[in-house]
């Protein structure tokens, strides 16, 4: 398997951004993916929407890159959310017993209804 290069964009719904990473989340992609989220953190964003669904592959440095971003909005109260992930991903958050550190939802909107956001 050939994993596609990795890009992050993102979109701000109300007070909620909302990052879409694509392809494969290793070390140098993670770092892209947490200064996407760190830049909305420093602008009073707290609340973070990840949407996984372009993700092909998250090694144990992504994962370790996504730990950051929680502990980073921690830190000011903040929310992090995972969408749309592969049962293979949150399979893999529930082996190494991160499940109960992440919110997890099965599509964006879900997500965004959970944070009280209602796009019109």
């Amino acid at each position: 398997m050939n994993p596609s290069p990795f890009q992050v964009t993102s979109r701000l719904v109300k007070d909620v951004a909302v990052v879409y990473p694509q392809g494969y989340l290793n070390n140098l992609a993670g770092e892209g993916l947490v200064s996407e989220c760190s830049r909305y953190a420093r602008t009073g964003i707290k609340k973070v929407v990840v949407n996984f669904g372009k993700t092909d592959l998250i090694n144990s440095i992504g994962i370790s890159l996504l730990l950051h971003v929680m502990e980073e909005l921690q830190a000011v109260e903040g929310t992090l959310c995972f969408t749309d992930m592969s049962k293979v991903q949150v399979d893999i958050f529930e082996m190494l017993g991160l499940s109960k550190f992440f919110l997890f939802f099965p599509d964006e909107d879900r997500a965004l209804q959970f944070l009280n956001v209602r796009e019109r």
